[in-house]
């Protein structure tokens, strides 16, 4: 399994609900649990240890449990700002003129993502993304715009 697949999966349990993880955790556990059984009896160690098999059946339900756990709610910040510079970069294509106010992507993708967040966002791409003032009712508010590719705009006019 590749590295960009397993991170797939893991932004995959990270975008379900609980209530969705613990239906599919239903239905995956005992297969899990199955095939380990039938690992731990083909083990002559367990042969005369039947109590030993059901605590180490416990350890491996625990052990998907707490992964299933760290996988859903431990996001590390680099993460984070990967999968908001894909959301922030597509809303801004869509948008006229590729620029839009702090406030209006708070509101339009994420509320979480906070003024100093966004600044990070810019701070960490700034091949990506600059920041901008956008005129609003009447005042500028603090905002970000891609960036233009210089290199492409080069060779258009050659």
């Amino acid at each position: 399994m590749k590295l960009k697949e397993v991170r797939s999966a893991i932004d995959m349990i990270r975008d379900a609900s609980a209530a969705d993880l613990i239906i599919v955790s239903v239905f995956l556990l005992p297969i899990l649990l199955g095939s380990w059984s039938i690992f731990l009896n083909s083990l002559s160690y367990f042969d005369q240890r039947n109590d030993w098999k059901f605590v180490v059946m416990v350890v491996i339900a625990i052990i998907y449990v707490l992964g299933l756990i760290s996988m859903k709610w431990w996001d590390p910040p680099d993460e984070k700002l990967k999968r908001a510079r894909l959301h922030v970069k597509n809303r801004l294509e869509q948008r006229k003129g590729n620029r839009a106010s702090y406030r209006a992507i708070r509101e339009e993708l994420n509320e979480g993502y906070t003024d100093d967040f966004l600044k990070k966002l810019i701070d960490r791409n700034p091949e990506t993304f600059r920041t901008v003032q956008v005129k609003r009712g009447g005042q500028n508010l603090p905002g970000i715009t891609l960036v233009e590719d210089e290199l492409a705009d080069t060779q258009s006019i050659t």
